[in-house]
């Protein structure tokens, strides 16, 4: 049986290991609940109710929280359940389950977990981000980047996202599918920056790409798309289609939601119709 303290708002300072730089350093960590429960033995507490723990920048809120420490009391572990909330300056995050690898300052939330930073908004099926860093990661990656200024809603799926905010950029890659309008995009790699008010300006996609809008369609090594304009441009050996045209150049240019399409240095081939074969 471990000790029980009912219904107690406590406050509890442990020692904390972490590996920075090959050194090792001691930070607090500071937790709160209203009850506790220690079990010795086992070499791990218990805290129920309204739980809060905080290390850092970084704040986890939970109903259940348990605590595994080794023999020097230093914190090893801790594993979260219900309700998940965790704060680290602009990085937001919420969930079901949540594990908190105390030395490497790693917190990875899952059950159904959704994130926020600035004005994007992912859901997927983890979340991860470390204590002191500015990057921010989910899993099978689901994004609304809200529109911004006179700039639209774009629509993101992925296998993985990465939010690395002093570069001022976000990474999707794996069967990345980007939609804004009538334009679908797909790529196994798209970088997108933003601005200091957190609004995406440019889009860069990589690796083989296709791309959509209505009746137009290309492909070609690489796209790039100005948020602000709406206009795509996308090279390397690209190849267009629109209607019963199909044309080879050095680049093809196309407005999202426009009916415009542009090819420099164009080699066109005019399909006959159905009717007209013989």
């Amino acid at each position: 049986m471990g000790d029980v303290h009912p219904m107690l708002t406590l406050s509890l300072l442990f020692i904390t290991a972490a590996v920075d730089g090959g050194a090792l350093l001691t930070r607090p960590l500071s937790i709160t609940a209203d009850s506790l429960e220690v079990l010795g033995q086992e070499r791990r507490a218990v805290y129920a109710g309204h739980a809060k723990v905080v290390r850092d920048t970084t704040t986890l809120t939970c109903q259940t929280l348990t605590v595994h420490y080794n023999a020097k009391r230093e914190v090893e572990r801790i594993d979260a359940h219900g309700g998940i909330e965790a704060k680290d300056g602009e990085r937001w995050a919420m969930g079901e389950e949540a594990t908190y690898d105390n030395t490497t300052g790693v917190l990875v939330v899952t059950g159904k977990p959704q994130a926020r930073q600035g004005p994007r908004r992912v859901a997927g099926d983890e979340v991860r981000f470390t204590t002191g860093s500015e990057k921010l990661e989910v899993k099978n990656a689901r994004t609304v980047v809200e529109g911004e200024r006179n700039m639209k809603r774009v629509e993101i799926d992925a296998d993985h996202w990465v939010m690395e905010s002093p570069q001022h950029l976000a990474t999707w890659s794996g069967h990345v599918k980007a939609k804004r309008d009538s334009t679908l995009l797909k790529a196994p790699l798209l970088v997108a920056r933003y601005d200091e008010s957190g609004a995406v300006t440019h889009i860069e996609a990589r690796g083989g790409i296709e791309v959509t809008d209505r009746d137009k369609w290309a492909k070609g090594q690489r796209a790039d798309f100005d948020n602000q304009t709406g206009v795509l441009v996308v090279t390397g050996k690209p190849e267009a289609r629109q209607g019963n045209n199909r044309m080879k150049g050095s680049k093809v240019t196309f407005i999202s939601g426009s009916d415009r399409l542009e090819v420099d240095n164009a080699t066109t081939v005019i399909e006959a119709s159905s009717k007209g074969k013989r």
